[in-house]
């Protein structure tokens, strides 16, 4: 079986590239060497770094039965602006299907000398990334694939946090469990929530002055219930976020929703996709014994949600 890869920034001529394959979600430390790795060995042949990555993401396809896919730290244009960001000059996507999924490893490598748009000219990947059916392939069959067919190979060790690996896995357990700081130093930036702006109660704004946006999360991990402080871009401007997960229990709330307020902002946001970072934890959810009472925390939580947003950005937009 022949597959394709979705080219953006393809130069013309079947240039001759080194690849670096990966899922690369988040595009954390440890993705990014492996991109500057491969930028290096371009070079040094004479031929263009790119990064390709998966779509959907392969456990999602070839995971074991009742294994659910992992939660997608960012989107795939997201992964891919940061892809390029960190030094690729050519990103692309293959797309993941079950028939590509059971492909040998030596099918895979097979393919890529195949395909038609370039001249593979080497590899790059994670020390312990695995390929092929069932994961056969590794950083050992790469190295002799590429020794055997006069392309350059590094297999990159993986970086630490701490005395932790750094993984895609691992920044989600830690904001599973509300570590935001580890969560954002083991990522090298803030972790994010994004998705589109659905109809809510409407009761923020009618009764408490702080009209929220309901986001249906799409990308991101959500952490434990709580208030939280972050940012928010909307078209040019940053907006400081103040965002409660859980259920509104002073409402009698019984499905748990991300609300987003957006201090100084005026406007729809319904069906906008918004994405809002996570910059710190603000307080634990909790029942107020009146709307009145609520309101008046509120206020407490912007004042705290402006001073955490002050200290992430050099120009404050209120």
């Amino acid at each position: 079986m022949d597959f394709s890869i979705t080219f953006g920034g393809l130069p013309a001529g079947d240039p001759k590239l080194v690849i670096a394959f990966g899922v690369f979600d988040g595009v954390h430390p440890g993705h990014r060497l492996i991109v500057a790795e491969t930028c290096k060995l371009a070079r040094e042949r004479g031929a263009v770094g790119a990064a390709v990555t998966f779509v959907p993401h392969p456990r999602a396809v070839v995971g074991k039965p009742g294994d659910a896919p992992p939660e997608l730290l960012i989107s795939v244009e997201e992964r891919l602006r940061r892809l390029g960001g960190c030094g690729a000059a050519v990103t692309g996507i293959i797309d993941f299907t079950p028939e590509f999924g059971a492909l040998e490893p030596e099918a895979f490598l097979a393919g890529l000398l195949r395909c038609r748009d370039f001249e593979l000219a080497g590899i790059c990947v994670g020390e312990d990334w695995r390929f092929g059916r069932q994961g056969r392939g590794d950083a050992a069959l790469l190295e002799r694939f590429c020794a055997a067919n006069g392309l350059v190979f590094k297999a990159v060790k993986r970086l630490k946090y701490g005395t932790e690996d750094i993984s895609s896995s691992a920044v989600r357990a830690l904001l599973r469990q509300g570590k935001l700081d580890e969560a954002r130093g083991m990522l090298g930036s803030a972790p994010r929530l994004a998705g589109t702006v659905r109809p809510g109660f409407h009761i923020a704004g009618r009764e408490l002055d702080a009209p929220t946006a309901n986001l249906e999360l799409e990308y991101g991990v959500r952490p434990p219930d709580g208030v939280y402080a972050g940012s928010a871009e909307v078209g040019d401007r940053r907006f400081p976020a103040v965002m409660n997960i859980g259920f509104a229990p002073t409402y009698g709330g019984n499905e748990r929703r991300i609300e987003v307020h957006l201090p100084g902002f005026s406007g729809d946001l319904y069906g906008a996709f918004l994405t809002v970072e996570l910059l710190g934890f603000l307080r634990p959810e909790r029942k107020f014994d009146s709307p009145g009472a609520l309101k008046a925390q509120i206020a407490r939580d912007i004042s705290g949600a402006n001073k955490i947003f002050d200290q992430n950005y050099c120009e404050v937009t209120k």
